[in-house]
C-alpha cells in the first residue's frame, strides 16, 4: 500500500450487520514512508477475540489484543532525521499529548509510562463517528491542537519511541463509535 492508496474500512462486528456505503470511511496511509523501503509494518490488530493472535490474513503477524497497526521505520537513525505522520481522513483533533521522552520501553521501569502508554499522540474525530489514534510519535513534533481541522494527508507530527514501545514506529488504530476497527477489513 503506498502513501497515498486509500483503503474503505468497514466496521467487523461478532453480529452480522449489514452497513450501508455511508458508514464507511475512506483511509490514507498515515505516514509518509514506503512500505518495504522506507518502513515496514510491523503488526497489524488482532482479529481472534479468544486467547489467540490473527491477522488479517489469518497469520501470527500480530499479538493478543493488539488493537492497531504499527507502521515502523527502520532505525532511530531514520527517526531522528523525521518521518511525518499524516492524517488518514479529514476531520477534527480532538486530543493531543506531547512532552513525553523518547526511549525503549524498560518493564522495570513501568511505572514511567502509566496512564501514558500511547506516549505522545493525537486523537483525531471523523463524521460520522469515525476515530483515528496516533501513538508514540516523537516529542516535540507535534504540529496540531485541539480544535484544528485537518484534511487527510495533513502533518500531525513525526514517528518516534515515547510511551510503552520497544521500537520507533506509529501505533495507529481506528475507532467506529468507541470500538476497534482493523483497516485491512477493506473493500475495493
Amino acid at each position: 500500500m503506498g502513501r497515498h492508496r486509500r483503503v474503505t474500512a468497514l466496521v467487523v462486528l461478532a453480529a452480522p450487520l449489514t452497513l450501508s456505503p455511508a458508514a464507511a470511511i475512506e483511509l490514507a496511509f498515515p505516514v509518509a514512508c514506503e512500505i518495504g523501503a522506507t518502513c515496514a509494518i510491523q503488526h497489524y490488530v488482532d482479529r481472534d477475540a479468544g486467547p489467540e493472535a490473527l491477522d488479517y490474513r489469518c497469520g501470527h503477524q500480530t499479538y493478543d489484543g493488539h488493537d492497531g497497526v504499527d507502521i515502523r521505520v527502520p532505525t532511530l537513525r531514520d527517526m531522528t532525521a523525521g518521518v511525518a505522520v499524516l492524517a488518514a481522513a479529514d476531520g477534527t483533533v480532538q486530543r493531543t499529548r506531547d512532552g513525553v521522552s523518547d526511549a525503549m520501553f524498560d518493564e522495570e521501569n513501568a511505572g514511567a509510562v502509566a496512564d501514558r502508554e500511547c506516549g505522545n499522540g493525537v486523537f483525531v474525530s471523523h463524521a460520522g463517528g469515525w476515530s483515528t489514534q496516533y501513538c508514540h510519535m516523537k516529542r516535540g513534533s507535534i504540529r496540531v491542537a485541539p480544535g484544528d481541522a485537518v484534511k487527510a494527508g495533513t502533518p500531525l507530527g513525526e514517528i518516534g519511541l515515547s510511551g510503552m514501545t520497544e521500537f520507533p514506529h506509529l501505533h495507529f488504530t481506528v475507532r467506529d463509535r468507541d470500538g476497534t476497527v482493523d483497516p485491512f477489513a477493506t473493500e475495493p
